[in-house]
């Protein structure tokens, strides 16, 4: 070992006895005071600007534009630069014979040389440190274990480059050739991951050879055995070559014993890799203060009640938009979405069916036939066609056509199945919450909505302005009910059709012709059996719905409601959260604003059986119009508020004419005049919660005097940041008894805030692009004087 140590400090010598390491350090000290002080100024900017800035470790040290991953990306240009030299410049000035004859082996003069690049490599690390040091008190609460992991990810590449460019030094007496080795057989390990992607052994086997983003788990915050290892395998596999081609300037071997030691070493790391990075043997370890790359401990514990395999299987329809990912080239990217899981179900099968069949757009007439369009995207995603199911194939092993023939995966357990979706959003792939919500729905009964149909009310299944998809199932958008656990399913008003009492709520929303005796009666049966309920009305169809309020004890306040805004309609209202609402489990804060378009208030009745909570409250005036009035419905109130009131219209043929005072609007037609007053302003409850125990069980029952706040428009309203869909999938987890959303959360950032200003910004620019990388090159320009002196 004092062989070695001695070897790594020559090498050091005369390494920093030239000027390439003091370049190299002045060059990185540079890179990373640039890169680090620009994501620094981005953050403060924002916060300049009134943005809200969230778990700041992260988002200026990780992820893709983090500083660690601009650092990755660069590495691969110092290495060759200070390693070319290591054994090239013996084999050029003929050194090597005296090394060859002297008292110390190949092992030892290898290993010497590698570990003065780990010292190397250290200082390197230092200027990182640096950078966190200069975080420390530029961010509140950094969060040190995860930075501390992050480098670590970052000095392992180091070596392994390193190891790389010492083997590369070996081949070759020129220096310049064993630098543009190195880079090239960085290229190649970069590259060599997308070869064969289409056959499974060679794709696995090429796939962990790549060391293109081996180190991004360390860089994002998860510690992963498999890549450690292949890092260690990786320095092992390049020094063990190095030591053997030194070997084969000191001994005599046949050429065929030369080949069976290089077959060997290379098969047997490559084996010992493979085993490593299967799922049974991983390891890992989360850097992130609150285990944000963990599941959490709600979904250990749903996987936990597994008894049995799972399996994923994927039906890729080669025709539709999401068919690339479930090709055999993305594969293992395809696969890696699931490592979470995999980390805790080891044996977790994933298989993928092939098949082509209608998408129900016009997507399928694209070309002459779908025969012919399924046999170019095969072609374009190197699927062999040969073994694509035909559409009467896959009909027979399985129905898909409620999914659209979409790109959907059936996640099984024992004998029962549920479905995990892929989404039009900027993630594409289920989350936690979604793949936790299809397992567990195969370990419990899933909740299931019914959606009240035959007079008229608010669709489950249209994308409308006015009515629920969004909210119950839309099965392209991930907080859709449908793919948060729930069942959905569309009843019948008939006389025929009873309502089940299994159901977690019926919905009632907005109906536009009256309820029958015998519909009323079945409602109200199923609400005297303890059945749960949402029922939502609008103003001017108050009366549809009042007879089954008068079960409940509540009443609709016919008025429509109106609040004055500068920025927005008359009939929009902004109510906030009851004072209350936190006995019923909703999660939200008091001030989260929830939007109602077109509302009335809700009154209690003398006796209730219910205790009743307020919902949501509006500052609101009651609007009550007189004398040969139109119609005093939102398509009336839409277009003006009171503050510009004379500037707008009512109706087309309903010019405004004055403003008087302001309690009051005088509009005027060719025929007659008519007054629409405005009440005075007061705390109005939009809806409420009851409850009550009765048949042995919790009843929950949610009525609206707005059945717009849950409609898909009022949930993608793009001018007022509101809260109305996370009410609406918080009321339905109250009727699931918190059971479906899976309960994902996590404790909320802490280091969320930029301790320093533009001014102390400047001056850590100043001191970490020009105060300390020129005193770095006057002391290497010291040193490398006093040595030519010498």
């Amino acid at each position: 070992m004092k062989k070695i140590i001695k070897i790594a400090k020559l090498e050091l010598g005369l390494l920093f006895y030239s000027p390439i390491a003091w370049l190299t350090l002045v060059i990185f000290m540079v890179q990373c005071g640039l890169t680090f002080t620009n994501l620094l100024d981005a953050k403060e900017t924002s916060q300049q600007l009134g943005t809200n800035l969230n778990d700041l470790t992260v988002g200026v040290f990780g992820g893709h534009n983090g500083f660690f991953s601009a650092i990755q990306n660069k590495l691969y240009l110092y290495i060759p630069l200070l390693t070319m030299g290591l054994l090239s410049r013996e084999l050029s000035s003929g050194s090597i014979k005296l090394l060859f004859s002297s008292p110390v082996t190949s092992k030892q003069i290898v290993l010497g040389k590698f570990l003065s690049m780990m010292a190397y490599g250290l200082l390197l690390v230092a200027v990182l440190l640096l950078m966190v040091f200069v975080a420390s008190f530029s961010i509140e609460q950094l969060d040190f274990k995860f930075l501390a992991g992050g480098i670590l990810g970052l000095y392992i590449l180091i070596c392994a480059y390193a190891s790389i460019g010492l083997f590369m030094s070996s081949v070759t007496p020129y220096q310049v050739v064993a630098a543009i080795g190195t880079l090239a057989i960085l290229a190649v390990l970069n590259f060599v991951g997308t070869i064969g992607q289409s056959v499974d052994v060679v794709r696995d086997i090429t796939y962990w050879l790549s060391i293109s983003g081996r180190a991004d788990n360390f860089i994002n915050g998860l510690i992963s055995s498999k890549d450690f290892i292949y890092f260690l395998l990786v320095i092992f596999l390049f020094l063990t070559l190095t030591v053997m081609r030194l070997n084969k300037g000191r001994k005599t071997t046949s050429s065929a014993t030369v080949t069976l030691k290089y077959m060997g070493l290379i098969v047997g790391v490559i084996t010992l890799g493979y085993v490593s990075s299967l799922p049974l043997v991983d390891a890992y370890y989360d850097t992130t203060r609150f285990k944000k790359m963990t599941l959490t401990d709600k979904s250990k514990e749903i996987i936990g009640q597994l008894d049995g395999d799972l399996t994923i299987t994927t039906y890729v329809n080669i025709i539709n938009s999401f068919a690339h990912l479930g090709s055999p080239k993305f594969r293992i990217f395809d696969k890696s979405k699931f490592d979470q899981y995999t980390r805790f179900l080891p044996n977790l099968n994933m298989d993928y069916v092939m098949y082509f069949d209608s998408t129900f757009t016009k997507r399928d007439f694209q070309y002459n036939s779908l025969e012919e369009m399924a046999q170019r995207s095969a072609t374009a995603y190197g699927i062999d066609f040969e073994k694509v199911l035909r559409p009467e194939e896959i009909r027979r092993k399985i129905d898909l056509s409620s999914e659209r023939n979409a790109f959907v995966r059936k996640v099984i357990y024992k004998d029962r199945s549920s479905s995990l979706r892929m989404f039009f959003d900027m993630i594409t792939y289920p989350g936690e919450s979604e793949i936790s919500a299809a397992i567990k729905r195969l370990l419990v009964p899933p909740p299931v909505i019914g959606v009240l149909r035959g007079n008229g009310e608010r669709s489950m299944s249209k994308s409308g302005d006015s009515d629920y998809e969004d909210l119950i199932h839309n099965l392209t958008f991930r907080n859709s009910l449908i793919n948060q656990g729930f069942d959905v399913v569309e009843i019948e008003n008939r006389p025929d059709i009873m309502i089940p009492d299994s159901l977690v709520a019926l919905v009632i929303a907005d109906p536009i012709v009256p309820y029958s005796v015998e519909q009323q009666g079945k409602i109200q049966d199923y609400i005297n059996n303890g059945g749960n309920l949402l029922i939502a009305g609008e103003p001017k169809k108050s009366h549809l719905l009042q007879p089954i309020l008068n079960v409940l004890g509540i009443k609709f306040s016919p008025a429509q409601l109106t609040q004055q805004s500068e920025d927005l309609e008359l009939h929009v209202l902004k109510a906030v959260l009851g004072p209350e609402t936190d006995q019923i489990g909703i999660q939200l804060k008091r001030d989260t604003i929830i939007t109602h378009a077109g509302a009335m208030g809700l009154e209690t009745m003398e006796k209730s059986e219910f205790t009743i909570v307020p919902l949501t409250i509006a500052k609101a005036q009651k609007a009550y119009a007189k004398k040969d009035t139109i119609p005093f419905d939102k398509g009336n109130l839409y277009s003006y508020n009171l503050n510009t009131a004379h500037k707008g219209r009512i109706t087309g043929n309903a010019p405004i004419s004055k403003v008087k005072g302001k309690n009051a609007i005088d509009v005027g037609t060719p025929d007659h005049d008519f007054k629409v007053f405005f009440g005075q302003e007061e705390e109005v409850p939009i809806s409420m919660a009851l409850s009550r125990d009765i048949n042995g069980k919790e009843q929950k029952i949610i009525v609206s005097g707005d059945a717009d706040f849950l409609s898909n428009a009022e949930l993608s309203r793009f001018n007022l940041r509101t809260g109305n869909f996370s009410l609406g999938t918080q009321i339905f987890k109250w009727f699931a008894n918190g059971e479906f959303p899976v309960d994902i959360t996590r404790p909320e950032a802490i280091d969320n805030t930029i301790t320093v200003d533009q001014k102390d910004l400047s001056w850590i620019k100043i001191v970490l692009m020009g105060i300390l990388p020129l005193l770095i090159a006057v002391s290497g320009a010291t040193i490398l004087m006093k040595r030519k002196r010498k």
